[in-house]
């Protein structure tokens, strides 16, 4: 054990050392760390709780509490039947596998680790103090809660994902099994809203919410367990506490005894899962695409291998083309189409009026901003191959983010076409709402291009993704403040529809100047991370 603890602390004091050979992450973790103390001390010297007197539904939070855990239920059941989780990284494999070192001591050892990364990643909470304070009258013990909640949650959703491996690998039967009850679970809980709102004559967000609030959806896996954890904190009763907490401990505990019951060697059944995250991890950040096709056989048809219907710079246009046509038939048209036509459709029958649309438009622009900058631009950027056309810079440019541009073209008329049969918005607003998506995907794809010439080699996605981001609002800014001046002093409200309009033209030229600015940069193979 003293082996295992000197290699923890060993480790942590590597990486606090090496942060001495990175100015910038240490300068973003000093900016984490201050953010962290000012949201704690504003909490202490501006009084615990606040004097309002009407405070937002509870409710909504216990409904985000829940949206975590049916994501997590269903993400960690379906990885489980596929490669299922781990506790550790390849170094680990290679040095303690081999280790004549106790295996109830090695997993007590990822236990640990993971814990402590689950803290570190899950320090966002503690940003939220002022909001919950301000909204729902929390203090720093509903804080702390919360943040214990989502600790406990994604510890136990791994160790569940390793158990659900551990339980179907291999066994067809046991699969069948674990898929009927995952869909059974969200069978129940769909016929549950429908039954209350034919009951009690609500609509679907407050069906919704009286479903997290009832007694019987806290013994739901996950998401209930984690509610009523909450509300037993809430509320002082110490009854929800512990049949939550013995809930999550005691399957916890199921998995873990069985991993180690009679001396069961349990290497083989994370060793599989642990190469699958390696891999998808050095594929991050190689700029490969990172998918579930990593462990999965995908048949490519030979008459469509190679590039021979285009030539020159367009041949990056054909292969996103292709691409695409070989991930869904319809191309364009993914998962992400489809799920945001489906929250379209919801949004727009539910909140009819003029505000909610432009707020679902928000929203939906929100999300296009990770879909494109993450996008098949973004890899084709840092690879050598671009480079090595003999094409002009701004033609291989064009060609490479042709399927980007129209990506958000297609999507803008499935999105707000839902929006406006189901009654969301009027056909008028839905057209220029739909060309204001359009040019943010415009503005986001002249990003794509922008960052790799700021930031070229730049081996640290973190800071990337950080200041990629603030870098986004900075160029959003003028657009947004002309929207609203504009549609405040100019726009009159018969013609509402237009308010869109100064956010369109905007981001369009905002789009053009990015490009022409950046016209030359294939000339320079320093920004391509495969050429060092």
């Amino acid at each position: 054990m003293r082996a295992l603890i000197y290699l923890m602390f060993t480790q942590m004091k590597n990486r606090i050392l090496s942060l001495r050979k990175k100015p910038g992450m240490l300068i973003l973790y000093g900016f984490i760390l201050l953010m962290v103390i000012g949201s704690v001390l504003l909490l202490i010297f501006t009084g615990e709780y606040n004097t309002k007197e009407v405070y937002a539904d509870s409710r909504i939070l216990y409904l985000f509490l829940c949206g975590f855990g049916l994501l997590y239920y269903f993400t960690f059941t379906t990885s489980g039947l596929a490669t299922g989780s781990s506790f550790f990284t390849m170094a680990d494999v290679g040095l303690l596998f081999v280790a004549p070192i106790s295996n109830k001591k090695i997993l007590f050892y990822g236990l640990i680790s993971t814990i402590g990364k689950t803290v570190i990643a899950s320090i966002f909470i503690i940003y939220q103090i002022s909001n919950l304070r301000n909204n729902f009258g929390y203090g720093m013990t509903e804080v702390l809660a919360l943040f214990l909640i989502y600790i406990i949650m994604i510890i136990f959703c791994q160790t569940y994902s390793i158990g659900i491996y551990v339980f179907s690998n291999g066994n067809q039967a046991r699969k069948n099994i674990v898929k009927a009850f995952l869909f059974l679970s969200f069978g129940i809980l769909i016929l549950s809203v429908y039954m209350i709102i034919l009951n009690k004559q609500v609509d679907i967000l407050e069906a919704i919410k009286i479903l997290v609030d009832s007694k019987w959806f806290g013994y739901f896996p996950i998401a209930g367990w984690s509610v009523m954890l909450f509300k037993g904190i809430l509320a002082g009763s110490t009854m929800q506490i512990v049949i939550s907490l013995a809930l999550f401990v005691g399957i916890s505990a199921l998995v873990v005894t069985l991993l180690t019951a009679h001396d069961a060697d349990y290497y083989e059944d994370v060793l599989y899962s642990t190469e699958i995250m390696h891999q998808r991890l050095k594929d991050y950040k190689e700029g490969r695409n990172v998918s579930s096709t990593t462990y999965r056989k995908v048949k490519i048809k030979d008459n469509e291998n190679g590039f021979m219907k285009s030539k020159g710079a367009f041949v990056f246009a054909y292969k996103h083309l292709l691409e695409m046509k070989r991930g869904s038939r319809l191309i364009f048209v993914d998962i992400v189409t489809i799920l945001i036509a489906i929250g379209a459709g919801i949004a727009g029958y539910y909140m009819k009026d003029d505000k909610s649309a432009y707020i679902f438009l928000g929203t939906i622009i929100y999300f296009q901003y990770f879909v494109t900058v993450f996008g098949r631009l973004k890899i084709e950027l840092i690879k050598p191959y671009i480079y090595l056309v003999p094409e002009t810079s701004f033609k291989k440019l064009f060609a490479a983010s042709i399927s980007s541009l129209l990506k958000p073209c297609i999507d803008s008329v499935i999105i707000f076409g839902v929006f406006a049969l189901v009654g969301g918005a009027g056909i008028m607003q839905c057209i220029f709402m739909a060309l204001a998506y359009c040019s943010s995907g415009a503005v986001f794809v002249g990003l794509t291009v922008l960052y790799q010439r700021i930031f070229g080699g730049q081996p640290n996605r973190v800071i990337k993704t950080f200041l990629g981001v603030l870098l986004m609002f900075i160029i959003f800014t003028p657009s947004i403040i002309a929207t609203v001046l504009i549609a405040i002093f100019i726009i009159p409200e018969t013609l509402q529809f237009l308010y869109t309009l100064p956010f369109t033209g905007i981001n369009l030229m905002c789009a053009f100047i990015i490009f022409y600015g950046c016209r030359n940069m294939l000339d320079n193979t320093e920004y391509s991370e495969g050429m060092m």
